[in-house]
């Protein structure tokens, strides 16, 4: 195979239109040594530099490419010529200047259970091509395809749809919120979604097929964008929630006994991995336990369950574990019981977002024969205050 033509099928796989054919014969290439392995792990962080944003300019990173692919792939150059040249015509061609301030690092877009939210300290974004943008850091607008990605870095992420056409290929995004963050995202099908901290969602950059399905690990809050050709789907841990419009909230953090689905408006369908199909109506909570397989549907305050989307938490004779457990998405801390009945404690009250954890613990403490106090930076020991005699 000849340079011209690998560094051709190369482009050709960076820009997502690679054929099988072409996919197999680059496969074999880089199993062949590694300095090709390293030769494509080149051209691909220079095709990553040249995606970057900076405010109020879209960048095509499509018609880019083929510039570079008109004026080097075509012409016999020395490659390492032709990678610097290849770096500076994308970007002069497609947008006039040059910048590669603010750099965003690459990661590979892993599968769910390889990505640990607790490596990300602001709400991020992993594109496909192994781009990662942190959200908050600047406004950007990102041209890809058929669909234009914005983000106005103040909590909301947009997909706008230029032209629909079916893909061969899917192209999934992977959005990241990180312990005390929480961030808005609407799809390119119209539907908004508002994730809560510790969250993860992976979602199609657009809906090609005759159903829409995301993946959710954590908690969100879905305002579906009706389509009744084409069912929306959350994948949800073992459960699988099906609407064609719809709000609803999910809560599927992996490290909690129960999922639950708190439908506000419309109807649902749930499902489990164990079970068959149930339908909730609105002001309906779906709840399954994981650990028994058992399934609950019941009549609830949706307040209760959706209040975290208004910056606070609503508790009303929840237990102490429940509380403590909501509070550690938004603050940095462990927890000790100096005796596991306190869990069962049960409270009622307002917790909102930017309120000092210290003084939330105060409230807590002094409306109860419970203590919670700071033994570290970090930990908080929750106990029985003795009674006097």
């Amino acid at each position: 195979m000849t340079s011209e033509t690998i560094y051709q099928i190369i482009l050709s796989e960076l820009a997502d239109e690679a054929t099988e054919e072409e996919q197999l014969s680059l496969s074999k290439w880089l199993e062949k040594s590694d300095a090709n392995r390293e030769e494509y792990a080149q051209i691909k962080r220079l095709y990553q530099k040249s995606s970057l944003k900076t405010k109020e300019q879209t960048y095509n990173i499509d018609k880019a490419w083929q510039n570079v692919q008109r004026q080097t792939v075509h012409k016999k150059r020395n490659f390492s010529l032709w990678l610097g040249y290849a770096a500076m015509l994308a970007i002069i061609l497609s947008i006039g200047v040059i910048f590669f301030a603010n750099e965003h690092k690459s990661a590979s877009i892993s599968k769910v259970n390889k990505i640990n939210v607790n490596d990300f300290d602001q709400p991020t974004l992993l594109l496909e091509n192994g781009e990662t943008i942190k959200l908050n850091e600047e406004s950007f607008a990102m041209q890809q395809k058929h669909i234009t990605i914005k983000n106005d870095a103040e909590k909301m992420l947009v997909y706008e749809t230029i032209e629909e056409k079916a893909e061969k290929k899917i192209q999934n995004n992977h959005l990241i919120i990180p312990k005390g963050k929480t961030y808005q995202l609407e799809l390119s099908d119209g539907t908004r979604i508002r994730l809560n901290s510790e969250s993860e969602l992976i979602y199609p950059t657009l809906f090609t097929e005759n159903k829409r399905e995301v993946t959710l690990i954590g908690e969100a809050f879905f305002e579906v964008a009706k389509d009744k050709d084409k069912p929306f789907i959350v994948k949800a841990n073992e459960m699988e929630v099906s609407v064609l419009g719809t709000t609803f909230n999910i809560c599927s953090y992996t490290k909690d006994k129960t999922i639950s689905t708190t439908l506000i408006e419309g109807s649902v369908s749930v499902r489990t991995n164990h079970g068959k199909k149930q339908i909730i109506t609105p002001s309906e909570q779906f709840t399954y336990n994981k650990e028994n397989n058992q399934t609950d549907i019941q009549t609830v305050n949706t307040e209760l369950y959706t209040s975290w989307i208004n910056g606070k938490y609503i508790f009303k004779d929840a237990k102490l574990e429940e509380i403590i457990n909501k509070l550690q998405l938004w603050y940095d801390f462990s927890v000790t019981y100096q005796n596991e009945n306190l869990k069962d404690n049960r409270y009622s009250l307002i917790a909102e977002k930017d309120i000092d954890l210290d003084k939330l613990l105060e409230v807590i403490s002094y409306t109860s024969d419970v203590k919670l106090e700071r033994t570290g930076t970090n930990t908080i020991n929750i106990k029985k205050i003795k009674e006097e005699k």
